[in-house]
């Protein structure tokens, strides 16, 4: 079982570690070395960049992390996991890694991570992860607008989710339209309406976690989206709302869901928290990997 100490902080997005078999991290006023910190999301069709930092003291810095201290290995399944792919800093950013452009990551593809700091006390840590196979969106019932104002304009959105190819039953769904100067514009997340107890709103991101299990045997979700600021749907060249889709392992759904209830009651993102759970056995943070497209529906 990792022990995780009080007076130790984690790089900032990585202050709640979650595990893909849950297992517990107990707290405990325990002095010893340092460990590694590693937060690894590879998207679908993207060049992933790894950040890895330590644990640190709060009068202290993080260890340094680099090049020359550091190993970090790479592993596909689909090719002989005996050829390892090394992962370079990026640029003069110490904590950032990026990955052989050969890696690209692909629905259905296994990988390994080996990070290693050789000659020192930190310990090695290794994650495993699998792409989801691409999930999808049924059918769009309805996408209307609600209220439009001087302050915000507001969308109402019905749609059925679709079950995924695989074991995994989890989304992240981010709603979003495209503006006059092409720019993409996501708005709040303002009310679900059906489908509540299966949705996680992201407050350090934008998008919903859903977890199709807890849907009704339809998979219908509807739920209301607001913008910052008035958004007149009838002046759009492009009058459709578009939605973000990644189907993503449930390491990602706990990760992100422990995260945003973090945010939601006020405590600051280096606070640690009670309870954690760690997918790395040597260390902290996440590995994982989600599969992604784009699909959209006419605004009525």
């Amino acid at each position: 079982m990792n022990k995780f100490r009080p007076l130790y902080f984690l790089l900032a997005l990585s202050v709640i570690a979650l595990s893909s078999c849950l297992n517990d991290v107990n707290l405990s006023n325990e002095s010893g070395p340092a460990q590694l910190v590693v937060i690894a999301e590879f998207e679908e069709g993207i060049n992933p960049i790894i950040r890895i930092s330590t644990t640190f003291n709060v009068n202290s810095n993080p260890e340094e992390i680099n090049s020359d201290s550091a190993s970090v290995v790479i592993r596909e399944s689909s090719s002989d996991f005996q050829e390892l792919r090394e992962a370079r800093p990026l640029g003069n950013d110490l904590t950032a890694y990026t990955v052989p452009s050969e890696i690209l990551p692909t629905p259905g593809e296994s990988y390994m991570l080996d990070v290693d700091v050789p000659n020192s006390d930190i310990l090695s840590i290794f994650g495993e992860a699998t792409m989801p196979l691409r999930g999808n969106i049924d059918s769009f019932n309805d996408i209307s607008v609600l209220a439009e104002n001087n302050d915000f304009t507001e969308l109402s959105v019905s749609l059925n989710m679709g079950e995924t190819e695989d074991s995994t039953t989890y989304y992240h769904l981010t709603p979003f339209v495209i503006n006059n100067n092409g720019e993409e514009v996501f708005p709040d997340i303002s009310r679900i309406s059906t489908g509540e107890n299966a949705v996680t709103i992201l407050t350090h991101r934008n998008g919903m976690l859903i977890d199709i299990n807890n849907l009704d045997n339809t998979n219908l979700l509807e739920f209301q989206i607001r913008s910052l600021f008035p958004l007149n749907v009838n002046q759009l060249t492009d009058r459709n709302l578009y939605f973000k889709l990644n189907t993503v392992a449930e390491e990602y759904f706990l990760y992100h869901s422990s995260i945003s209830r973090q945010f939601e009651t006020a405590q600051s993102p280096f606070t640690i928290p009670t309870l954690s759970y760690s997918q790395f056995e040597n260390g902290y943070g996440i590995f994982t990997a989600f599969s992604s497209e784009i699909l959209d529906s006419p605004i009525n």
